[in-house]
């Protein structure tokens, strides 16, 4: 048993995301029902230096524009691989893309980091502390920043970062 547990790292591993609803901070013209509606499920990976997010989820916005957001120790970080091109105009790589059904089958994005890590920054790795589904209300992502929370940004999932499970 001990000899399966070599040269596996803790930071080598899988967690699920257990999304919550986050009922204060809907838009105005969004009525509560249909705003605790949403539900998600998620899963983070992190291997050596690489890892990966995926998430699915059902009862948003129909056809809104919505962004998956790392939380960490500093503010928040685009849920997406480093040194991709973020133009805000609704098209960013983190961006959801929602159906007419308020559907998102499934959002993966492969992250040139172990989240497990941190993230990597000119000072240092940044800790992630969870992760965040917003809607924009503006339609528009906001390239690497979230956008003016509670004006035209408002963040309806929240998951903390999971605790480990090693596959």
């Amino acid at each position: 048993m001990e000899d399966d547990r070599k040269g596996k790292s803790l930071l080598d591993c899988c967690c699920d995301l257990i999304f919550e609803n986050m009922p204060a901070n809907r838009p105005p013209w969004v009525a509560l029902p249909a705003w605790l509606q949403a539900t998600a499920t998620g899963e983070i990976c992190g291997k050596g230096n690489e890892g990966h997010i995926e998430v699915s989820a059902q009862g948003l916005i129909p056809l809104g524009v919505y962004t998956l957001f790392f939380v960490t120790e500093r503010g928040v970080w685009p849920a997406a691989p480093l040194g991709v091109t973020y133009t805000a105009d609704g098209f960013d790589p983190n961006r959801l893309v929602v159906n007419h059904d308020g559907t998102l089958n499934y959002y993966v994005a492969p992250l040139d980091y172990n989240p497990f890590r941190g993230i990597p920054t000119p000072s240092g790795n940044v800790k992630i502390t969870s992760v965040i589904i917003s809607l924009h209300t503006n339609r528009l992502t906001n390239g690497i920043n979230l956008g003016q929370p509670n004006v035209n940004v408002f963040s309806q999932l929240t998951a903390p970062m999971c605790s480990l499970r090693i596959d």
